[in-house]
């Protein structure tokens, strides 16, 4: 028989802001909420995706409102995005590659891409012709709008050695729109894709490769598969800077990890990132793990991606640990945060996979005594007991986290998106955030 008797609690207040004058004793980790939230005062409705591009703009899919925000990491809602915004479906994830496309898909087997860059510069000319030459065959003028023009762009046996410039606007403008970049029921980009059926996918997550890799990783939810789509050129522009540059289509590469209920296998996936390794991370809701890390191996042509956690070994690998994870994502240091969707609670780990704190859930201490009863023996044990308070955060979907480690969350049902950041680097020569 155990009674237990409490000597004395201690509670540390949390400070509403980072700009408070709270004092932490060395070594203290906790996360501090950053303030101010951001709420319907900025437009959002319903948050659920959430990724930050290399110039450190902020973007958001809003299921609710229709749009992808996009925000400076202070919080201002930016301008010159309005081609985001009212989109004809409800985008359920937003990533960005290091040319600035930025992918978002509404859970179909479609996958959209918009590109800052060239909407920022502008567009003077877009090549209408192509003269193509083969050591072989010679040159062969081609049309830049038939079928034939993607065949010899992309066939290594042929090379563009001069292009007609001209103004077709109709085209140009659909380029800088939002405009399908891969869509599973068109054979130009799933043709590739021989084992399942592309025109009934649906996509869950998706995430672009963190270098100039031209490829990005789409998690099918009605297959249980990570594929890889591989970037093809369609049309050449010249930029009003009067620089050339490439727009893209997507074409299926090949399945990365398939259906399964091991280590590194793929059941009802939600969220998925990649780090500069190229190692992806990704949740799931389906037997029998729910966060993996699996890293690509490349053997002459054929590449492999095998499990790098394992149960036993890894904390992320727990069973029953999660609950419905929606997200994950991972920093610079290989840092991995898991949004624990109904724990209410986001779950960091180190990049060995072990754990390392919560963010979103407040804690506090306990000084206790424990009277062990055994027999007509008593023994007084003093140890202490971490209480956790949860229920700020209600339904933490989408998470990220910026270059300073600071972390985002998508607070879906609240219309509320979350920053938190670790208490004991207050003492950096920072600027407060607002």
């Amino acid at each position: 028989m155990i009674s237990v008797f409490f000597a004395c609690v201690d509670k540390m207040q949390l400070p509403d802001s980072l700009n408070d004058n709270t004092e932490f004793a060395a070594g203290d980790t906790t996360y501090l909420l950053i303030q101010p939230i951001w709420d319907e005062s900025v437009g959002l409705q319903s948050p659920i995706e959430i990724s930050i591009a290399q110039d450190g703009r902020v973007f958001v899919a809003d299921t609710g409102a229709n749009s992808i925000f996009v925000f400076s990491q202070n919080g201002d809602l930016l301008t010159g995005f309005n081609e985001l915004q009212n989109l004809p479906m409800k985008p359920i994830d937003v990533d960005i590659d290091q040319k600035m496309n930025v992918y978002f898909t509404d859970g179909s087997q479609k996958i959209f891409v918009w590109n800052q860059y060239i909407n920022d510069v502008g567009v003077e000319e877009i090549a209408v012709s192509g003269s193509f030459y083969n050591e072989d065959a010679g040159s062969m003028i081609i049309d830049a709008f038939s079928e034939e023009w993607a065949v010899f762009l992309n066939d290594a046996d042929w090379d563009l050695e001069s292009v007609t410039w001209g103004t077709p606007q109709t085209v140009i403008d659909s380029l800088l729109s939002p405009h399908i970049f891969y869509d599973g029921l068109n054979p130009i980009h799933s043709f590739n894709d021989i084992y399942y059926e592309s025109g009934l996918s649906t996509f869950s997550g998706l995430s672009a490769a963190t270098d100039e890799s031209n490829y990005i990783y789409a998690l099918d939810y009605i297959h249980d598969r990570i594929i890889r789509i591989d970037l093809q050129r369609t049309y050449l522009l010249k930029l009003s800077n009067g620089e050339e540059t490439w727009t893209h289509q997507g074409v299926f590469k090949s399945s990365v990890s398939e259906s399964g209920t091991g280590a590194g296998t793929v059941n009802n996936p939600l969220g998925i990132d990649v780090d500069y390794s190229g190692n992806i991370y990704y949740t799931q809701t389906g037997d029998f793990f729910s966060v993996h890390k699996i890293h690509p191996v490349t053997s002459g042509t054929y590449t492999t991606y095998p499990s790098v956690f394992q149960q036993g070994t890894n904390d992320i690998m727990d069973l029953f640990r999660f609950s419905n994870p929606n997200d994950v994502a991972v920093d610079n240091n290989q840092f991995i945060y898991v949004s624990n969707t109904e724990a209410q609670e986001i779950q960091i780990f180190d990049s060995n996979g072990q754990f390392f704190l919560k963010a979103g859930v407040e804690t506090f201490t306990i000084d206790t005594t424990l009277h062990v009863f055994n027999g007509t023996d008593t023994v007084a044990v003093d140890t202490f007991v971490t209480i956790e308070e949860k229920g700020f955060l209600v339904e933490p979907q989408g998470v990220t986290v910026d270059n300073r480690g600071i972390i985002y969350i998508c607070d879906t049902p609240t219309g509320r998106i979350l920053r938190y950041r670790l208490s004991n680097q207050l003492d950096e020569d920072l600027q407060p955030f607002q």
